[in-house]
C-alpha cells in the first residue's frame, strides 16, 4: 500500500508553488443535493456562494460531465490536495468510482468530506493518497450544542 502521509518532496513542491502564485489545496463541491435537512446548514446560507446566487437554484453536474469538470479544474489550478464536499458527495457514488481513482492517478491527495448516508465502498480503501472524513459533532450532547437550531 502507497504511503498515505504527505512528504518532504510535497511539502516542497507545495512551497514553490505558492512563490509561482499557485494554490496548493483545492476544494469542490460536487453536489447541491443531499438526504438530509439540516435547518441550520451552512450550504444554504445567502452569503454560502458569495454573491453567485441561492445554491439550490444552481444545476448539477452529473455522470461524465462532473467528471470532465473536476479534473478540468484540477489540471487549470494544479493543486496538491482536493477535498470533495457537497451538499453530500456520496450523492454522487458512480460518479466518484470514476474520478477518485482519476484523481489518485494524477498524484493528488483526494480527500472526501461526508456525513456517510450510504455504505462507502471499500475499493476506495486501497486508493493510495485517499482520505475519508465523516463528518460529525461528537456526542449527542456537544452535537446538539453545536448544531443548534439544526438539532
Amino acid at each position: 500500500m502507497a504511503d498515505r502521509n504527505l512528504r518532504v518532496g510535497d511539502l516542497l513542491r507545495g512551497g514553490g508553488g505558492l512563490l509561482c502564485g499557485r494554490r496548493p489545496l483545492l476544494s469542490i463541491e460536487i453536489t447541491r443535493e443531499c438526504p438530509l435537512r439540516c435547518p441550520g446548514c451552512y450550504a444554504y446560507e445567502p452569503e454560502h456562494l458569495d454573491g453567485s446566487g441561492p445554491l439550490r437554484e444552481l444545476a448539477d453536474l452529473k455522470g461524465e460531465a462532473l467528471v470532465a469538470g473536476v479534473l478540468g479544474l484540477v489540471r487549470r489550478y494544479r493543486p496538491q490536495h482536493i477535498s470533495i464536499v457537497g451538499g453530500e458527495p456520496l450523492v454522487r457514488h458512480r460518479d466518484l468510482d470514476v474520478l477518485l481513482p482519476k484523481l489518485v492517478a494524477m498524484d493528488l491527495h483526494v480527500q472526501l468530506v461526508t456525513s456517510a448516508v450510504r455504505p462507502i465502498p471499500l475499493g476506495w480503501g486501497r486508493l493510495p493518497n485517499f482520505h475519508l472524513v465523516v463528518s460529525i459533532d461528537g456526542l449527542q450532547p456537544e452535537h446538539d450544542r453545536r448544531r443548534a437550531p439544526a438539532t
